[in-house]
This record gives C-alpha cells, structure tokens and sequence, in this order.
C-alpha cells in the first residue's frame, strides 16, 4: 500500500563530462578560501570567506550563502582545513 507520494525521478542521462566540469569548476574557488584562510593565522568564518570572495547569494530564497559552507566542507573532508571552534576554520596546511 503506497503512501500517495511519487519518489523523487532520477537524473536518467548524466554526461561524465559535466561531473568532471564541475571538478574542475570548484579548484579556484576551494584555493582561494584556502589562500584567505592561510594568511589569516586565526582562522575564518563562513562569512569572512563570502565577504571576502564575493561569493554572496543572488537567489531570491529564504537560504543563503551556501556556497561557502560546501567549499569549507569539501577543505575540510579533503583534510586540507579543520573546524576550530563553532565558526572558525582553520588551514591545516602552508
């Protein structure tokens, strides 16, 4: 018995050429946040890295800046840069 709810469609034909566009498309991005956080020995902020890159949100919903949060995540998954405290992040490497 079904719940009336369709599951979500997947992505039926996906190009490996767009996955690796996207790789490429996020190398600048990730160094510069590294390079900002790198010559900022006490670390930065999700709001420091979208202030100092221009990398505000344009999109007229209610989120936000996410952009920022991913390109630290990616750093940090990639041991790269670690969380220090409840904002602040950290280059683990010079």
């Amino acid at each position: 018995m079904g719940l009336g709810v369709a599951p979500p469609k997947q992505v039926e034909h996906r190009p490996l050429s767009i996955c690796l566009q996207s790789s490429l498309g996020l190398l600048m991005p990730k160094e510069a946040v590294l390079e900002l956080a790198q010559a900022n020995a006490e670390g930065v902020t999700s709001s420091e890295v979208v202030k100092a890159l221009g990398l505000q949100s344009y999109y007229a919903g209610g989120s936000k800046d996410y952009l920022s949060w991913t390109l630290l995540g990616l750093l940090m998954r990639e041991g790269r840069m670690a969380k220090v405290d409840k904002k602040k992040h950290k280059a683990l490497t010079r």
